[in-house]
């Protein structure tokens, strides 16, 4: 063997062991990247979900506390037969006090 044939094999192994370490390190700095998005997405995923949580509540007490046409016509007639009774009430009681004065 010559002396160029192990030089040579040497220099092609280095090659080799460099693109290796080069595409080696490409990889790591994708991986690190991927764990970064992945971060990221898992935050901005318990961001999302606190939110829905929030709206749904939100929605659960409007529904909850909601006046529907139902309950406001009870009240109307509630309130309708309270001011009939306070008006027959004073009916009766400027009657009565017309009566007494006029003795």
């Amino acid at each position: 063997m010559t002396e160029e044939g192990p030089l040579t094999v040497e220099l092609a192994l280095a090659e080799l062991r460099r693109g290796t370490d080069v595409r080696i390190a490409g990889l790591e700095g994708r991986i690190a990247l991927l764990y970064q998005r992945d971060d990221l997405h898992d935050r901005r995923t318990d961001e999302l979900s606190r939110q829905i949580q929030e709206l749904d509540d939100r929605i659960t007490a409007a529904e909850r506390e909601q006046v529907t046409r139902g309950s406001l016509d009870t009240r109307f007639r509630h309130t309708v037969a309270l001011l009939s009774l306070i008006t027959a009430a004073a009916a009766v009681l400027a009657t009565v006090l017309t009566a007494l004065l006029s003795r």
